[in-house]
């Protein structure tokens, strides 16, 4: 797995990464980081620092966001909460979830033109009205 790789599945996963002390640190959902992913991340972990160091990511400290990714979480929130039925908690969680992956695709396409970032069903991240469907135990109303 390339770094781009590893990072997007971590950050799939629920995964929050910064930098602190030239150290890389993150927090996740009890469980979503296996063995596996662990070890790839220590593969790649100074391409994981330096691509973080340069914004890959969004902040862990949400006042540190782009305006811009504020937007859209308050935009996909939204959407996921009437069209998906969603209670509002609920419905930002996933919108940030899925902004932040979004966020990130979006570096490594920028700043990493040639690579293959492989994401499973990546499509749902960049149209949240079908990401619902996948939600835990809820339906969407509309698929798309």
């Amino acid at each position: 797995m390339t770094a781009g790789d590893v990072l997007i599945e971590l950050v799939a996963r629920g995964a929050i990464l910064w930098v602190h002390d030239g150290r890389l640190r993150f927090g996740a959902p009890e469980g979503a980081v296996d063995a596996e992913l662990r070890a790839a991340a220590g593969g790649v972990r100074a391409e994981l620092l330096g691509l973080i160091q340069d914004g890959a990511v969004l902040p862990a400290d949400r006042a540190a966001w782009d305006p811009e990714a504020v937007h859209d979480i308050e935009e996909r929130a939204a959407i996921i909460e009437f069209d998906g039925g969603i209670h509002s908690a609920e419905a930002e969680d996933l919108a940030v979830r899925l902004v932040r992956v979004a966020w990130t695709r979006a570096y490594l396409r920028r700043r990493c033109p040639g690579a293959a970032v492989h994401l499973p069903n990546a499509d749902p991240v960049d149209r949240p009205a079908v990401a619902v469907a996948t939600f835990p135990g809820r339906e969407a109303a509309r698929t798309g």
